[in-house]
């Protein structure tokens, strides 16, 4: 019994400390995109003159430094809650408390360089979350933990160099990842096994080098891959034999071939591939065309008007080996640079 009370008291003690350094100082909140009003401290019913159901709130263009503990809590009903362009610096742990309804959280155009443990935890309807077009942010481990329905993540144009999967903690179905233009150089190894409802990955526009044949071992859902515009120049990868890839995306690197094991095993289910925009040796281009054909593989591997879409090697100019550095020209890179017309011409809205 006297565990018991003490435990209440924690609980009590906890709850009260919440929300004891504010968050906001009469900042402008856009209650269901049309009652307005003024905030102090934190967001709850108790602080909000608004009385009935939230469905959305909105706060745009203020000054919030961070958010702190219990900057938003005690809301049941289910809502999004959009904070953007508000010079946030950090969310800290439980930043959104108590929050059983909470869909959707946008925390896009801020000036974040701290996500903290346990910011977005404990938050049993969370489905997305969106931080990106921030600088410079450093993710804790665990800062998204227990969100048993959270099922999109957007962290594009961060900065980050660097993915790690402790940032999840029993998130169990995440499937979407998108990290567009940051600063990754490589996939490790593993790097997902704690994520293995992934099916759609967008690492768009990074600076990848390298990505570790094992790195995608244990995504067996994994159902579009997009690596375009990076700085690949192979693309050898175990996939899991029975892959479900339907949609490849790896236009506009440095790949100049890719091993007849990867082809036999992504051919089962995919439909689409991208290739355009890669150095390919000619005897690996001709080959990727005919091997598209032959599995009815839609293959984007060309943009109007474009004449030169693949490179002669030095030696055995016609076949499709993989080959050093040394056996290209060194112009060979040069006329394979981003085409704008033909990115948005040949790319279907994901």
């Amino acid at each position: 019994m006297f565990k018991a009370h003490v435990l209440l008291l924690l609980l009590i003690l906890k709850h009260s400390l919440l929300c004891s350094t504010p968050s906001f100082n009469n900042n402008v909140v856009n209650v269901n995109k049309i009652i307005k009003e003024r905030i102090n401290g934190c967001i709850s019913p108790e602080t909000l003159k608004f009385k009935g159901k939230i469905e959305d709130i909105t706060i745009t263009f203020q000054n919030l430094p961070d958010l702190n503990g219990g900057a938003i809590r005690d809301i049941s009903s289910k809502f999004n809650i959009t904070l953007h362009d508000n010079n946030i610096g950090s969310i800290k742990s439980e930043a959104f408390f108590n929050l059983s309804g909470l869909v959707g959280v946008n925390l896009y155009t801020n000036k974040i360089k701290l996500v903290s443990t346990n910011s977005l935890t404990n938050l049993p309807s969370l489905t997305s979350i969106s931080l990106s077009w921030d600088n410079e942010v450093t993710i804790s481990p665990s800062a998204f933990s227990n969100l048993p329905q959270l099922a999109q993540v957007m962290l594009d144009f961060n900065n980050l160099d660097t993915f790690e999967q402790d940032w999840f903690d029993k998130t169990p179905k995440l499937r979407e990842l998108h990290m567009i233009g940051n600063h990754l150089r490589t996939i490790p190894k593993a790097a997902f096994t704690n994520l293995q409802s992934i099916n759609l990955l967008n690492f768009q526009g990074n600076k990848i080098e390298s990505i570790d044949k094992d790195a995608f071992m244990g995504l067996r859902n994994l159902n579009k891959l997009i690596l375009k515009q990076n700085k690949l120049k192979s693309f050898d990868i175990d996939f899991h034999t029975h892959l479900k890839l339907t949609y490849l995306a790896i236009d506009y690197n440095n790949i100049t071939f890719i091993p007849d094991k990867v082809l036999d095993t992504i051919q089962s289910h995919l439909l689409t591939i991208h290739i355009v925009g890669n150095p390919w040796q000619c005897g690996c281009f001709h080959k990727l065309i005919s091997w598209g054909a032959k599995n009815a593989i839609t293959t984007f591997s060309q943009c109007p008007n474009q004449e030169l879409v693949c490179v002669y090697p030095k030696t055995n100019p016609n076949e499709c080996i993989e080959r050093s550095d040394d056996d290209f020209y060194s112009e060979a890179w040069t006329p394979f640079v981003v085409d704008t017309l033909c990115y948005i011409m040949n790319e279907p809205f994901l």
